[in-house]
């Protein structure tokens, strides 16, 4: 009888505990929220600064032009491959990717400059295409350097 009863105390103490646990795991999963909450407004999203979207956009516009210019162009006519790209192409495709990765990782409050920055360098890609003439000749199909002797009648 007494080993019943102290089986029973034991099976009493350990329910007790076992209850006991249960209650507090769940107070604090109830509490958790409220400890996370306060937290929220201090972790930043990607992109979560607008100059951070600025020079996403500037990039992605660089990247566009370059890369679709000579699709719409038809790339060089002294190639031996039919690829319209050219090492040039490829090499501004690299140091833009370079350039706006450098100024995305620009903190605070230099990220403000660094978006200007990169409309500088977005406007330089810009100019760079429309002096070569290839900016032309992707949106009027007229490639530079077709006059008025060079046609067939």
């Amino acid at each position: 009888m007494t080993v019943l009863a102290g089986e029973a105390a034991e099976s009493t103490l350990g329910a007790r505990a076992r209850a006991k646990a249960g209650e507090e795991a769940r107070s604090r999963a109830r509490a958790a929220p409220g400890k996370l909450r306060g937290q929220a407004g201090q972790i930043q999203a990607p992109g979560g600064n607008k100059y951070q979207t600025a020079i996403l956009t500037e990039f992605l516009l660089a990247l566009g032009v370059v890369a679709f210019l000579p699709l719409a162009t038809g790339g060089p006519d002294n190639k031996d491959n039919p690829s319209p790209y050219t090492v040039n192409d490829i090499t501004q495709l690299v140091a833009i990717a370079v350039v706006y990765f450098i100024l995305a990782l620009i903190p605070g409050r230099g990220s403000r400059w660094a978006a200007w920055l990169g409309l500088l360098v977005l406007v330089g890609v810009f100019y760079k295409k429309t002096a070569t003439g290839e900016l032309n000749a992707a949106i009027t199909h007229i490639h530079p350097g077709q006059g008025p002797t060079d046609q067939t009648l």
